[in-house]
């Protein structure tokens, strides 16, 4: 049985949107590079809610409360991952309005914190890819 194209949709929107994170490093757009980085586990997560639950994706921004959600279904990222997961979560407003940033959202992150939320997020990505292509293994065996 195939995977629900629900979750195949999230997944590519959350690759989408970690190539346009990898992108705004290079143009050292920090702060656009962390808000990418941070929707990519986002809709990552929302990716497995269907898979694992059977339900839709809460209509939630923060990740580590995805997370906690999946968690009650099984779902556990490995150690390093799980403990760096919160670290995107301020990047969701941060990066996008000034009284959430004190200030201009492009002066709110620098290179190490954008290059540090690109990574966490293409781990979290990989692992969750990894998820989904064993659930489409199971399903078709």
């Amino acid at each position: 049985m195939p995977l629900r194209r629900e979750v195949l949709l999230w997944l590519r929107a959350a690759w989408e949107d970690l190539e346009d994170a990898e992108l705004m490093l290079e143009e050292g757009r920090w702060f656009r590079a962390a808000f990418f980085a941070q929707q990519a586990v986002e809709k990552a997560l929302k990716a497995l809610y269907p898979l694992l639950a059977g339900v839709e994706p809460p209509r939630l921004h923060s990740v580590t409360e995805l997370y906690r959600g999946l968690r009650g279904w099984g779902f556990r990222l490995p150690g390093e991952l799980e403990d760096k997961l919160y670290m995107l979560n301020k990047y969701y407003t941060v990066t996008r309005y000034p009284d959430a940033a004190n200030g201009l959202p492009s002066e709110s992150v620098d290179r190490e914190e954008a290059e540090r939320a690109v990574e966490v997020a293409r781990r979290i990505l990989g692992y969750v890819e990894e998820v989904v292509g064993g659930a489409e293994e199971e399903a078709a065996g």
